[in-house]
């Protein structure tokens, strides 16, 4: 029986991947990550998986962890939480929200006192002057002035002295792009409307520092998250996942990079600067290097195929149309998507427990005019290694580009959509 999306289903409402929603929610809202999903999916996830197994403390693992919501809800629902992730910032960030309460309210009030009552409120910082971080005579756009650069240089020094010093950082970074000239938009960065207007500087900084490490001190004596075991593993998915026991996992949720050609490691080049993850832009090309072959922006070396025709199918069709793509290695980038993301099924399949559900979200995408049902792929992909079907939801259309226009000139509606496997 083919493999087809199903629009008549009940999961529309809680599920539709928004992580705006969660800018509302204790731990959650610390850090805004625009590709997230919201939590209220992982919550009907929990919740179904527990009525399945009828068990109350899961293991819920999330292979792209990202800023931390899948094992933040699962700690918050008293279950064990794993986390995967390449990206050091962001693991940086999963790993603060997911952190127990290990410091009284009082604590915390203190050492954000010593942290704004140390001066000097700006030191040199070694961005200035480097591409476009700030100001140079040279670029007539800059990300940060040269004041905030300053004043988060100065803040880092006071909060590295500091015992909890993994929250303020968080803090410092949320400050620190809400002092940002630009702000992410889809795939990129992009300049504020009048930004060289803001005059930005290491005031603002510390106003904004300020009240976003007490968001931060409130929610952890609201959510202090003494429950639960938490693992999180730094660096690729696909070789992080032969680290964990087999037949231990009870619940896989994530949402993979979609193949949009989107490169995540470029939206958060300025916090991997910031934060001193990455000097250089070979040492970004090394991060970008492990990352889903879900983008165009590095040229790996191998390109491999899955074992499905209908993927290879796809990528024959694009390839058939190469002269219509923005890139030439968009067909190669596609088989190895595929190749990629069977490694993570086939990885997912041999940790998880019996009866224990796998839950992704992902979206169609199209090149050169040919619709690719990425949802429907990956199902049949799951499926061919272990997994059992039990439904593809689609949750809702999206806007398309104008790679999304078939040989007429119309456009192919996309959709985005959950998964639902059992083992």
């Amino acid at each position: 029986m083919p493999i087809e999306a199903n629009w008549n289903h009940n999961y529309t409402g809680d599920c539709i991947p928004n992580f705006s929603t969660n800018m509302e929610s204790p731990r959650h809202r610390w850090y805004e990550f625009k590709e997230g999903f919201g939590n209220t999916l992982v919550h009907r996830a929990i919740s179904e998986t527990r009525a399945i197994n009828r068990k109350k403390t899961l293991t819920v693992l999330d292979p792209f962890s990202g800023s931390g919501t899948t094992p933040l809800t699962a700690l918050q629902n008293e279950c064990n939480a794993i986390g995967l992730e390449v990206n050091p910032f962001m693991s940086f960030v999963g790993k603060t929200k997911c952190q127990a309460k290990n410091s009284s309210k009082e604590t915390l009030i203190k050492e954000l006192s010593y942290i704004l009552d140390k001066t000097p409120f700006e030191i040199s910082s070694p961005l200035e002057n480097q591409s476009s971080f700030s100001p140079n005579g040279i670029r007539d756009k800059w990300l940060f002035n040269r004041s905030v650069l300053r004043g988060f240089e100065a803040l880092k020094r006071y909060i590295n002295e500091c015992q909890n010093k993994d929250i303020f950082m968080l803090a410092l970074f949320s400050a620190t792009m809400k002092c940002c000239n630009a702000q992410k938009d889809g795939k990129c960065l992009r300049y504020k409307k009048n930004w060289d207007t803001f005059a930005f500087s290491s005031i603002e900084l510390r106003s904004i520092f300020k009240q976003e490490s007490l968001n931060i001190i409130n929610d952890i004596e609201q959510s202090p998250l003494l429950v639960g075991n938490r693992d999180f593993f730094d660096g690729d998915s696909r070789k992080s996942l032969l680290k964990i026991d087999s037949r231990n996992v009870d619940l896989v949720v994530f949402s993979p990079p979609y193949l949009n050609s989107f490169d995540y490691s470029d939206i958060y080049r300025p916090e991997l600067f910031l934060g001193g993850y990455v000097t250089n832009n070979e040492q970004l090309r090394l991060i970008r290097k492990e990352t889903l072959r879900s983008h165009v922006q590095y040229k790996w070396n191998t390109i491999d195929q899955a074992n499905s025709d209908w993927a290879k199918n796809i990528s024959e069709q694009v390839q058939g149309k190469k002269e219509l793509l923005w890139n030439k290695d968009i067909p190669q980038m596609i088989d190895a998507y595929f190749y990629d993301m069977e490694q993570i099924f086939k990885e997912s399949y041999r940790v998880a427990a019996p009866n224990a559900q796998l839950w992704f979200v992902v979206a169609t995408s199209a090149y050169a005019g040919v619709e690719i049902p990425v949802d429907l792929i990956l199902a049949d992909i799951a499926v061919k290694q272990g997994w059992a079907l039990k439904t593809v939801n689609a949750l809702r259309k999206l806007r398309t580009s104008s790679q999304c226009a078939n040989a007429d000139g119309q456009k192919i509606r996309l959709r985005e959509s959950l998964v639902i496997c059992q083992k």
